[in-house]
């Protein structure tokens, strides 16, 4: 069963990756500026507010389907997107390539044409300068980019 083994193989890889990346966020949670969102989040505002930002990026994104020599590109890869106070976006980073570069460029150059984003809300403000969120983003064979936010499984003993 290649496949099967190979499906397993894919999904450690992930686990590893994102527990690494769980680890970079709880150490950048010791300080008080930023806020990892996860989909572990229970403050609705903060749901609310990634909700939105998803649906903002999927449209553009489908609308703008990334292209290369008149043939769409389509392909999986995983970005940390940091969004500021004002809803300026600060960085985009590809931290799980799709296996094609242009692919990934074009999902970066998405993500930025889609910001500015919105204001944080003053509840949002006392809580974090900035939010960080990890995202999939699938570009499908239908035309449209679906995006989802992931964490870390639990770290196991």
């Amino acid at each position: 069963l290649p496949g099967q083994l190979e499906r397993e193989a894919r999904r450690q890889q992930l686990s590893r990756m994102l527990a690494e990346i769980e680890t970079r966020m709880e150490e950048e949670n010791a300080r008080p500026q930023k806020r990892f969102i996860s989909p572990a989040t229970q403050e609705a505002v903060y749901a609310l507010y990634y909700d939105k930002l998803r649906r903002t990026i999927e449209t553009r994104g489908t609308l703008n389907f990334p292209q290369a020599g008149g043939k769409k590109l389509y392909g999986e890869l995983t970005m940390v997107i940091t969004v500021d106070s004002r809803g300026r976006l600060l960085q985009t980073e590809v931290v799980r390539a799709s296996g094609l570069s242009l692919l990934d460029q074009r999902a970066v150059a998405i993500v930025r044409s889609a910001a500015p984003f919105d204001a944080f809300s003053a509840n949002m403000r006392r809580q974090a300068d900035q939010i960080v969120v990890v995202t999939r983003f699938l570009f499908s064979k239908e035309g449209t980019l679906e995006t989802r936010m992931l964490a870390a499984e639990p770290k196991r003993p």
